[in-house]
């Protein structure tokens, strides 16, 4: 049973020539979409130098703070213990704290122990490049972002 017999054939054929003409513009237009990669987001800071004897090197912002600073952590592994001769290996000791890029206003003493020391950077304004020596060993680190950044140094000698 033919369902166009009833319909003018002229239209019949309008009809079939749109809808070939519909689907082959519709095959035409389709093509693959490019995949759009997420952009990485920028590190938020950058290590540009490391001491030898640094065997581990954490630097983070912490989110719980909200007071612009910096608060560094220096141990040394072996700190503070005795060897067979009797002699006590020195903590780390955080002898000089530079500001290449940035600047700090204060600097205060947290805690120092037979392992090392801890001291906090008041007043930061960022970006932050630091330049610190720790127990003769160099570490170079910037911060992009304003914060309360936490750095731990871990030394072996």
């Amino acid at each position: 049973m033919d369902i166009f017999k009833f319909i003018n054939p002229e239209a019949v054929k309008i009809f079939k020539f749109l809808s070939i003409a519909l689907i082959a513009c519709l095959s035409l237009s389709v093509h693959a979409q490019k995949k759009e990669r997420p952009e990485k987001p920028l590190k938020q800071f950058t290590i540009y130098e490391k001491g030898q004897y640094m065997t581990k090197v954490d630097v983070r912002k912490e989110l719980r703070g909200t007071e612009n600073s910096v608060q560094i952590e220096a141990l040394n592994v072996s700190g503070g213990s005795g060897l067979i001769r009797g002699e006590v290996l020195p903590g780390a000791e955080i002898s000089q704290v530079l500001a290449i890029v940035g600047n700090y206003n204060l600097t205060r003493q947290i805690s120092k122990s037979g392992r090392g020391e801890s001291i906090q950077l008041m007043d930061v304004v960022y970006p932050l490049r630091l330049r610190l020596t720790i127990s003769n060993q160099v570490l170079d680190v910037e911060m992009k972002e304003a914060g309360f950044w936490k750095i731990v140094v871990g030394l072996t000698q």
